[in-house]
């Protein structure tokens, strides 16, 4: 009996050895920068974001309501394993996706940058043109 005490308590720490423990902060390690908080990070979080919901919009719109919706079964232990695996399928087209969707974002970031900064200079121009003018 003494052997299946050892065991028990045996089989615990060797599942906590085979995992990697996470390394302690060190002081050599440099904190997050200004960039990585402020501007990567909210990125990578919006593409994550409209990639979802595009991936959503796309999987409602493929499977739709229908008459075989009423075939289903209405069962409430059905419809929680259907909406994990959906949401785990979901959640990994997303983050698939991610890169395309932050190239897109960011190409809209830089357009709208340039247009901002098109509009502004014209209108500071022409406010110099009539200032000039009178």
């Amino acid at each position: 009996m003494a052997s299946t005490a050892d065991d028990s308590t045996a089989a615990p720490s060797a599942l906590r050895a085979s995992r990697p423990s996470p390394s302690p902060p060190s002081a050599l390690e440099a904190p997050e920068s200004f960039l990585a908080r402020y501007l990567t990070t909210p990125l990578f979080f919006a593409s994550f974001l409209v990639s979802f919901l595009l991936v959503d919009t796309r999987n409602h719109r493929r499977t739709g309501s229908s008459d075989r919706d009423a075939a289903r079964p209405a069962e409430p232990w059905f419809w929680r394993a259907k909406h994990r695996k959906l949401a785990r399928l979901e959640i990994g087209q997303a983050l698939e996706r991610r890169r395309l969707v932050l190239v897109g974002l960011l190409v809209v970031l830089g357009v709208g940058c340039l247009g901002t900064w098109w509009v502004v200079r014209w209108a500071l121009g022409s406010a110099v043109r009539m200032v000039r003018g009178r």
